[in-house]
């Protein structure tokens, strides 16, 4: 595409002053303009190195670092290496934190006994805001929310199934360092050299939802075992 963009176009279009977009241009973080008679022109080239800039940036790269990657990577490898970031931080699920009114987690209780709120606050699955009011309640996983709940309509006290779930945090915990480890030593790094960033992000795009099917089908396996067991030693049978 032709470059139509002048440096107050182009500051505008990336959120900066056309005294910052002049000084990343003096450093050499953004190539020259093109002449147009006696006009200098901007084009999508700069308005996409300027974003690369301002992503790095986000990233807690300063100026200098921003230049030295700027300067000794292959054309793309920048962006290559913002997307390997994106890739290794994208959750691997969608339960998120929130917010609930009283009243939404009021209906969420309902039907349950009286001091249910109160044992989910003991037990950390929910927090009172205190400097808020009305009062709202900040819960680190929805999820986990509902997973108590159900416990509850089930039978099974909040105190037990709070030790359920740390024991299984525990050891989920403890197992997810390790196979990150050995992931990173077998596979991510040897990608990474082989192939690059971008191979390597892509590669987690698909790993995530295989690791997580993986996790699924060996638990289930592993539970089926370890009931087994228990029926044998306990009934003999």
């Amino acid at each position: 595409m032709e470059p139509t963009l002048s440096v107050d176009d182009l500051a505008e279009r990336a959120g900066l002053t056309v005294r910052t977009v002049r000084y990343y241009q003096a450093e050499g973080l953004l190539a020259p303009p093109q002449r147009v008679g006696r006009t200098a022109r901007y084009g999508p080239a700069h308005v996409e190195r300027l974003e690369l800039i301002a992503g790095l940036q986000e990233r807690g790269l300063r100026l200098s670092a921003i230049a030295d990657v700027l300067a000794n990577s292959a054309p793309g490898a920048a962006a290559d290496w913002l997307g390997l970031d994106d890739a290794m931080k994208r959750p691997w699920s969608d339960d998120q934190p929130a917010i609930l009114d009283g009243a939404t987690l009021a209906a969420k209780v309902e039907g349950l006994a009286d001091r249910t709120i109160d044992d989910l606050e003991a037990t950390g699955i929910i927090e009172r805001r205190h400097d808020t009011r009305p009062v709202v309640w900040f819960v680190p996983s929805p999820g986990m929310l509902e997973v108590a709940l159900d416990s509850v309509r089930l039978g099974i006290e909040m105190e037990t199934g709070t030790r359920l779930r740390k024991l299984l945090q525990q050891r989920l915990s403890d197992l997810a360092g390790d196979l990150v480890t050995q992931f990173a030593e077998d596979v991510a790094f040897r990608r990474l050299t082989d192939a690059g960033p971008a191979a390597l992000a892509e590669l987690l795009g698909v790993v995530q939802p295989l690791a997580r099917r993986t996790v699924d089908l060996l638990f289930a396996h592993e539970m089926e075992r370890a009931q087994q067991e228990l029926i044998e030693r306990e009934f003999g049978a």
